[in-house]
């Protein structure tokens, strides 16, 4: 096909880097941001694009990304886009499932970036009860696939880029078809299975509460004074860590899923910038990719609002399901909403929430092969 052109919806620091990365790398991009949130977008609206740097050695190159349209109307955002990637954190996906409802194309693939716990079932969903005529296909990158952050309104910095990201596809059956497209954009995408893999493949499940639990005092004291890798996993904090990626990899096995340890993710993503290690604890802590990566500032951030409900809450739902305890994880979440205050089992992307409850596994394989919610 020619050079695909793309819509990248968001405007935080991933939609940042990856509407900067991919203009930088030729292609057409637009960007669009939810209303609401407009003045997200107006510095770089009065400059045309994005100024990207770089930290480290990410191998992504820096520059002023000019961006062919910027915008808060997600009509004139994907009209003609061969590529809509929908850059947001997961409780955002179906506000932008919303606004795109009744404007995507049967053609137009559309991508999750993460998906975090299946989120493409929830923007299926979405559009089911938009009435929407068409049925993109629907992908989900198993996370992030840039790191950094943003220097002010119109700068962004990346200090890391995946090798070898997965990519699961809904409904499953049409992964080659997909990937046509995406090998253009990401030459090194890896295929998973289906979106259930990249759902129990999102390394932020493991790594993020577990973390920022076992660091909550130092957290609090320092309000993020010290590096959440480097200084905040040390050898006990990454055994617990392990522990957590164990019961991942064991409900995965349950699923007919073979999935891969984190510390093994994390070597094949980050080796071209100098990760190494035998230890989870030792490729965390040393990892030059996560040299300027600050703790959190507040217990009250996506760490555990968004990586508690959107991953390791559908975990233990999915770990009830096939009869695999998931007791640290579990007593993860338990603090989390001690020290929160909050009940981050409601409302959270679950069994129920994902229209699943009652279902075998058989079923939900069945559904993530043929899309029929």
């Amino acid at each position: 096909m020619s050079f695909p052109k793309i819509a990248v919806l968001g405007a935080g620091n991933g939609a940042f880097i990856t509407a900067a990365d991919l203009s930088l790398k030729g292609f057409s991009v637009n960007m669009c941001e939810v209303p609401e949130f407009a003045d997200n977008i107006t510095e770089i609206q009065k400059i045309g694009g994005i100024k990207l740097e770089v930290r480290g050695n990410p191998g992504i190159k820096p520059g002023f990304a000019k961006l062919n349209l910027i915008t808060t109307n997600a009509e004139e955002a994907i009209e003609g886009c061969d590529l809509i990637l929908v850059v947001v954190p997961a409780f955002g996906q179906r506000r932008f499932a919303e606004l795109t409802a009744k404007y995507l194309k049967s053609e137009q693939i559309v991508v999750l970036t993460p998906g975090n716990f299946c989120g493409s079932l929830e923007f299926a969903q979405v559009l089911k009860e938009k009435n929407a005529s068409a049925k993109p296909i629907l992908v989900e990158f198993e996370c992030m696939i840039y790191s950094g952050f943003k220097e002010n309104s119109t700068t962004v910095w990346a200090s890391g880029f995946k090798d070898d990201l997965k990519a699961g596809v809904f409904p499953s059956k049409y992964t080659d078809k997909a990937f046509e497209v995406l090998k253009h954009v990401y030459p090194k995408l890896g295929k998973a299975k289906n979106v259930l893999e990249t759902g129990l493949s999102n390394l932020n499940t493991v790594l993020h509460a577990p973390i920022l639990t076992l660091n909550s005092g130092w957290t609090e004291k320092t309000e993020g004074g010290f590096l959440f890798y480097w200084d905040g996993c040390t050898p006990s904090v990454g055994h617990v860590v392990e522990e957590v990626d164990k019961e991942r990899i064991e409900v995965g096995r349950a699923l007919d899923l073979d999935l891969v340890p984190t510390k093994d993710v994390l070597l094949k993503w980050y080796s071209h910038q100098g990760a190494k290690g035998e230890t989870l604890y030792e490729v965390l802590s040393t990892n030059p990719a996560y040299k300027w990566d600050d703790a959190p500032k507040t217990l009250l951030h996506r760490f555990f609002l968004e990586d508690i409900p959107y991953g390791m809450v559908p975990m233990e739902s999915m770990g009830k399901l096939v009869g695999v305890p998931t007791t640290i994880s579990s007593s993860i979440i338990n603090l989390a909403c001690t020290l929160t205050g909050k009940d981050l089992r409601r409302n959270a992307r679950d069994l129920e929430s994902l229209n699943l409850t009652g279902l075998s596994k058989e079923d939900i394989s069945d559904i993530m092969i043929n899309g029929i919610l």
